[in-house]
């Protein structure tokens, strides 16, 4: 796999970046995408008649319930936050249909709050935010004989906070087999699967629904990792596996949705039995819209990044590569993390139902160095993964500080290996902040901007075009992290996106050659004043 032709990643990178199509046109026009020659409009919605609905729907599977009641678990959420998932190897701890039903309410459950579109819809918020709120991810549940649930093949239903069941049986073993005997896959009494389809947010955002894919994606693993964590239970990351494999399991065709992650839950003595053989499901499913459109770079790219064969999935991840350090030649700040005595006592529970995008900062007050710190230690400790290496990110994290107590502002570079943050360029940027971010003047307004970057050269030499969805995903990983620990520090965050070339631009001479993947920006919020 990681001597496939990663040429493909490379054009489709190039032909769903963001542009400038004008500085005065409001909202969505003043976006570009592809070639700047070809001044293509980036925002595709027009048919508000075809607008996808936005939750999976089995209509024949009886619904099994689930509790809304959320004890509190009480570790810390900026605890919960940092965790790898490897610190509860030893707990034992097994999930339960309490657990499952917490992973699903606090991962892409429902809120009470709701908007309404312009085709007079009302659709509700989730728990874990969404490029556009196009909410487009689902869970899956394959699970052994739990507690108080049977072995099975389950759909998480974010419509009603309930479990379909799809298959019943323990098909562990047939995850096992896909992901080339993958350790923690074999030895998980509950593995989730995370799946995209890929229309419901292509429908606005055209072929860049593909970098959304895995940018949703990495928010949402975000809130599950904290979650599991505050339980207890053990946890890991798995990308590595056989595309067709996991998805026939699931029931999904792999083309208008297909898994893009695995989490293993737990760590149980022993593997799983041999998995009873299974065919293909025929279940009728609520349709989404009475159109769809194929945008066929996204099918193309899903495709050429796929792995067919649970051989080629341990290929494809054996030999774990560590991305070098940059060597630092600017003036280092060391970072000052609040002490575990000084965090904030609530759990990621609370922290989560409290998750807003915050697009309002407070331009007067600068945030404590403290917090700066810990948000920056804590967010970027890495997970347990098959392929992504806590401790050195594949992404680099370039930093523009308008206002943090203590710390010039300017352009930095994190070193977490370090510990440290470098300063590359001094000044004051905020108005170059809004005109990469888009032109969005959000960002010019927040104490902080993270930048995620890429060197994809180097990232798809190792992992070929697969490489393509972890350099998309770790950045968004580790800003879905930062976002919910901004909740529990008193400040606000919000994702967002930029211009791509502008941004490179910006952050050169050092980051050139690199590729702009992801960024989000935090601070202080500023009250709005009540009518």
């Amino acid at each position: 796999m990681p001597n496939d032709d990663a040429q493909l990643a490379v054009t489709f990178h190039d032909t769903t970046k963001y542009y400038s199509l004008s500085d005065t046109e409001p909202g969505d026009e003043r976006i570009g995408i592809g070639d700047p020659t070809t001044r293509t409009e980036a925002i595709w919605q027009k048919d508000w008649d075809i607008k996808p609905f936005l939750y999976k729907v089995y209509e024949t599977l009886p619904p099994i319930e689930l509790t809304r009641d959320l004890p509190d678990t009480g570790l810390p959420a900026l605890e919960a936050i940092a965790a790898s998932g490897a610190e509860a190897l030893a707990s034992q701890v097994v999930p339960d249909r309490a657990l499952l039903g917490r992973l699903g309410l606090l991962t892409n459950g429902s809120l009470e709050r709701t908007w309404t579109t312009r085709d007079g819809r009302v659709h509700h918020y989730r728990t874990a935010g969404g490029t556009g709120a196009q909410y487009h991810l689902e869970l899956y549940l394959v699970c052994t004989d739990l507690a108080d649930l049977d072995a099975g093949v389950y759909h998480y239903s974010a419509i009603d906070h309930s479990l379909r069941l799809l298959r019943r049986g323990d098909f562990r073993a047939a995850l096992a087999e896909a992901t080339g005997n993958e350790p923690s896959i074999a030895a998980a009494p509950v593995v989730l699967a995370m799946t995209s389809t890929f229309w419901r947010n292509a429908w606005r955002y055209r072929e860049r629904a593909y970098r959304h894919t895995y940018w949703d994606a990495g928010t949402s693993l975000s809130h599950i990792l904290a979650v599991a964590a505050s339980a207890h239970v053990a946890t890991k990351l798995v990308f590595g596996y056989a595309d067709p494999l996991v998805n026939a399991l699931l029931g999904i065709d792999g083309v208008r949705e297909s898994t893009v992650a695995l989490v293993a839950l737990g760590n149980a003595d022993g593997g799983p039995p041999s998995a009873p053989a299974f065919g293909r499901l025929d279940l009728p499913t609520r349709r989404l819209s009475s159109a769809e459109v194929t945008f066929h770079p996204i099918t193309d790219m899903h495709l050429a990044s796929s792995l067919g064969s649970g051989a080629e999935a341990a290929q494809w991840r054996s030999g774990h590569w560590h991305r070098p350090a940059p060597q630092p030649t600017g003036e280092l700040t060391e970072l000052r993390p609040l002490p575990a005595d000084r965090l904030d006592p609530r759990p990621v529970e609370q922290i989560i139902f409290r998750r807003r995008s915050t697009r309002n900062y407070d331009t007067d007050a600068e945030i404590p160095f403290d917090a700066f710190s810990t948000l920056l230690e804590r967010s970027t400790r890495g997970v347990a993964s098959d392929v992504l290496m806590p401790g050195t990110p594949l992404t680099h994290l370039y930093l523009i500080v308008n206002a943090v107590e203590g710390l010039t502002p300017g352009v930095y570079l994190h070193h977490p290996e370090r510990g440290a943050v470098e300063l590359l360029r001094a000044g004051a940027f905020r108005k170059e902040a809004t005109c990469i971010a888009a032109t969005q003047q959000y960002a010019g307004d927040a104490h902080v901007n993270l930048y995620y970057l890429a060197h994809l050269p180097s990232i798809l030499d190792r992992y070929g075009n697969r490489g393509y969805r972890l350099a998309q995903l770790e950045g968004a990983l580790h800003a879905g992290k930062l976002h919910l620990g901004t909740h529990a520090l008193g400040l606000g965050a919000v994702g967002s996106t930029s211009f791509d070339d502008e941004v490179v631009e910006f952050f050169s001479p050092h980051a050139a050659g690199k590729d702009y993947m992801f960024v989000t920006v935090f601070g202080k919020r500023r009250r709005t004043r009540q009518s």
